[in-house]
């Protein structure tokens, strides 16, 4: 009995309860309508904030991806020029070296000067191993290697000089030695497969093979100037020739015998200078004395007849 009584009062208190809050979250609004619940409008907030939130943090996303994904864009790009412009340059030098090679002055190649050339087009290739549209880097790799074996089996090396036949031919030589100088020593900076020593030799020797170039230029010039009789020009040539030779302090053949050629046109000029030194004046003494019996003839005594 006491236990149906308890049971029967908390069921009453349960009902009491539901519409106590039945009464108090449908309470009627000034216009007639019905007041939301408080707690359903606290939880509709919290899902809007959340919105909110969440929309906020995929625009700052969405912005950071974009400004990932141009600032990608742009090292791509800026890498792929880059990528052209060292391959442009990598092309152009091995164009000029492979002109270079073609020899169309006429200048003296030894193996240690064909093996640094043929190097420096080697490693330009590899270099440009990189680029994925150069299908045939691998055949010319080879061939290059082949051609650098071919020319180190050489036994004797062909130096022989050929002095320019004029102006425009030695300009030229004088040109591409400049550039095969300058190639010698961005290898010996770059460190090139050719011993540093041959490198420094091969520098030297197209240092002589330069003189030699002016030397033969100056040659033809100083003949040319004897033919014309400008003596005085002549011999000023002769001795800057001299001088460059001489403070040039080499030891080689074809110089000595372009010094003693060189001695033995002064010595001409100068017994030519003296001859005509003598001529001159033996016509002035002449040219003197007929003048002096032309005036004794006039203002002399009168024979008388």
């Amino acid at each position: 009995m006491r236990d149906g009584a308890q049971q029967a009062t908390r069921r009453r208190a349960v009902s009491s309860k539901m519409r106590h809050s039945f009464c108090i979250e449908q309470l009627p609004t000034a216009s007639g309508g019905i007041l939301a619940p408080l707690g359903m409008r606290r939880h509709c907030d919290k899902e809007t904030e959340m919105l909110i939130t969440i929309a906020v943090v995929f625009i700052l996303m969405a912005t950071l991806l974009l400004v990932i994904f141009n600032m990608y864009s742009d090292y791509k790009a800026r890498r792929i020029s880059d990528m052209r412009m060292v391959n442009t340059h990598i092309r152009n030098a091995i164009s000029e070296t492979e002109e270079l090679l073609t020899n169309p002055e006429e200048l003296p190649f030894s193996k240690a000067l064909l093996v640094i050339l043929r190097f420096r087009i080697l490693n330009f290739l590899k270099r440009m191993q990189t680029d994925p549209n150069n299908h045939s880097l691998d055949e010319k790799i080879k061939e290059q290697i082949a051609v650098i074996k071919e020319i180190q089996a050489r036994k004797h090396d062909d130096l022989a000089f050929k002095a320019p036949q004029n102006d425009t031919q030695a300009v030229a030589q004088l040109r591409a030695i400049r550039k095969l100088r300058n190639i010698v020593h961005a290898e010996m900076r770059t460190g090139s497969q050719v011993n540093h020593s041959l490198c420094q030799k091969e520098d030297h020797r197209l240092q002589v093979l330069a003189l030699k170039v002016n030397i033969a230029n100056l040659m033809q010039r100083i003949v040319e100037m004897r033919r014309l009789h400008q003596i005085g020009s002549c011999r000023t040539m002769i001795q800057k020739g001299l001088e460059v030779i001489g403070s040039a302090k080499v030891n080689d053949v074809w110089l000595s015998n372009q010094s003693d050629v060189l001695k033995h046109m002064q010595q001409d000029i100068e017994n030519e200078v003296k001859s005509n030194t003598k001529k001159a004046m033996a016509t002035a003494s002449a040219g003197k004395a007929n003048d002096s019996k032309e005036l004794d003839e006039i203002f002399g005594e009168k024979k008388k007849w």
